[in-house]
């Protein structure tokens, strides 16, 4: 559940925010006239979720980039049967291992 503090607490009380966010890892939110100012978390924490997000951020995009490719390949008939496509991808592995 998220800590939410009006932002004259920050001004008042920064030692004790600051330590909620820490020990929490969890942001605390902070309102001006009670609407959403700011947002406030522990930098590593906020650190870690950014990295999370950049890396399902490129699985998508490799992802869509791979539909992309596989609906301009059936647009453009650049297609074959699945029965040749795993026959094809079975002799390509049997080659990799037996290298």
């Amino acid at each position: 559940m998220p800590v939410v503090k009006p932002i004259s607490d920050l001004q008042r009380n920064l030692g004790p925010i600051a330590q909620v966010c820490h020990e929490s890892h969890e942001p605390v939110y902070l309102t001006k006239n009670g609407s959403a100012s700011l947002v406030l978390m522990d930098a590593e924490e906020f650190d870690r979720r950014q990295r999370a997000l950049s890396v399902v951020s490129e699985r998508e995009e490799r992802v869509q980039r791979a539909i992309t490719r596989g609906y301009d390949d059936m647009l453009n008939g650049c297609t074959r049967p699945w029965a040749q496509a795993k026959q094809d991808a079975d002799r390509i592995r049997t080659a990799r291992e037996n290298a």
